[in-house]
């Protein structure tokens, strides 16, 4: 009895032993005599202090180099991570350190220099040499030069496309308006606003489709906009499965058609007409924005202000201060008929010109024509050529003709131009007179919608003076 007693006993002494030489050891491994540990935390507090401020630095450089399609390098980003993990972990330690007796002190010692070493670390990997963004692959878009002709009236063009595309319920856009009134460069606004990522597209796509564009040819500038490649093969139906297959799989998407003249199939071409996808395309004609179901946008020729704040812009302030030239420039702006494409051409062509004579000169020919001196009939008389030739039907045509030799102030009486028509047998004989009216108010509408013509109060229709003197040149080179 005795002797397991003292076994027992034995055996409960070599278990206190190995307890305490466990203890320790922990101590030994993980204790330090706390001397100075105050002025270790003040220390890690002070450098993490200084890699905070190298955070803010970075993150400033970001915000400098970030452009559209670009992103912050993986590298970077896990480094600005781990210094915010940092900041907020040095807090509870230096509160651990504050609340704790000598003895536990001492197992914080090694936790500090531990920390302090980890930030060490990181104000030396923060020290980045090279460009902190790279290329977004994941977005896909081109920002585009910032046209010339922005003004107040395009400004909020754009901002009226914009709301569009936040509404849900609105997956296509139509912008129409006659040659030079400012489309383009409201949807490159648009396209440059949609790149900043104010709304959650990642895919802008522009294409400029222009006349007699083929199918083919258009979704072989679509893929090419998307650095996507599409079978080679002249199979138009093939193409435009893997042209929807490969937009429906893409981000949500806006498509920017520009110029378009004919209505066309989505189906055709391979546009998936999705909630992820929106389109928005220009063109001169209302009537192929209606036949693809868009959203209307009418671009309105400039006010006055818009066109003379365009022109003096274009032109030099300074010259504007001359009492002489003021009177001219503003009979000048006038005759641009509020068309900013021609207010640019002419103002830049007499931009740091202060003869008399020469600005005299400059609207004695607007009065006269749009003169080729001044780089106008080549720019605009062409596009405005395309708009008549589109017309395609001859009595159409001429029906336009005619209406260049009316007086304009107070616009034509719609009646009183259709019977004109008749009488002139430039409507084809349908056999009574209420259809001989009918058929002139289709042709009515038909140039209406083509930018043509503009409707004004009291059943009239009017022309711009640019368009008069487009139609006096066409009739004047064909006859």
């Amino acid at each position: 009895m005795v002797l397991v007693l003292c076994r027992e006993l034995v055996e409960q002494a070599g278990t206190v032993f190995e307890v305490a030489n466990t203890v320790r050891g922990l101590i030994e491994n993980h204790w330090e005599f706390p001397k100075g540990i105050d002025q270790n935390v003040n220390n890690l507090k002070r450098k993490r202090d200084q890699l905070n401020g190298q955070k803010e630095d970075i993150e400033s450089r970001i915000k400098s180099e970030l452009r559209p399609r670009k992103k912050a390098k993986k590298e970077v980003d896990l480094w600005i991570e781990n210094v915010k993990r940092i900041y907020g972990e040095i807090p509870n330690l230096e509160s651990k350190v504050r609340g704790s007796s000598f003895f536990s002190r001492g197992f914080l010692v090694k936790n500090i220099r531990k920390k302090e070493e980890e930030v060490e670390e990181l104000l030396e990997k923060g020290r980045f040499s090279d460009d902190l963004v790279v290329n977004d692959l994941s977005w896909i878009g081109q920002v585009l030069p910032t046209p010339s002709l922005v003004v107040e009236t395009v400004k909020r063009k754009k901002n009226e496309i914009m709301q569009h595309l936040r509404n849900d319920e609105v997956q296509k856009i139509g912008v129409y308006g006659m040659p030079g009134v400012g489309k383009t460069s409201a949807v490159t606004l648009v396209n440059n606003e949609l790149l900043k990522g104010e709304i959650e597209f990642k895919i802008i796509v522009w294409v400029t489709v222009a006349r007699k564009c083929s199918v083919i040819e258009l979704q072989n500038k679509i893929a090419k906009a998307m650095n996507v490649s599409i079978s080679e093969d002249e199979d138009e139906t093939l193409r435009a499965g893997m042209l929807s297959e490969i937009l429906s799989e893409k981000d949500r998407f806006v498509l920017i058609l520009d110029d378009v003249w004919e209505r066309f199939s989505f189906e055709k071409v391979g546009i998936p007409e999705s909630s992820k996808g929106k389109l928005v395309l220009t063109s001169r004609s209302l009537d192929v924005c209606r036949r693809m179901d868009c959203q209307v946008v009418k671009m309105e020729p400039l006010s006055n202000e818009d066109a003379w704040t365009l022109f003096s812009d274009k032109v030099g302030q300074n010259l504007m201060s001359s009492a002489d030239l003021l009177p001219i420039a503003k009979s000048i702006v006038e005759r641009c008929a509020g068309l900013p494409l021609v207010i640019v051409i002419v103002a830049s062509s007499m931009r740091g010109e202060d003869n008399l004579p020469i600005w005299r000169n400059a609207l004695a020919e607007l009065n006269r024509k749009i003169s080729s001196t001044i780089d106008v009939k080549d720019k605009v008389y062409q596009q405005l050529r395309l708009s008549y030739d589109r017309l395609k039907d001859r009595r159409i045509q001429n029906c336009f003709l005619t209406c260049a030799s009316y007086r304009q102030d107070l616009g034509i009486l719609k009646q009183q131009l259709i019977r004109d028509w008749i009488g002139k047998g430039l409507i084809e004989e349908m056999g009574s007179l209420e259809a001989n009216m009918d058929k002139g108010h289709a042709i009515l509408r038909t140039l209406v919608e083509n930018c043509l013509l503009e409707n004004v109060r009291n059943e009239r229709v009017r022309m711009h003076d640019l368009v008069i003197d487009m139609a006096k040149l066409i009739t004047q080179d064909l006859y």
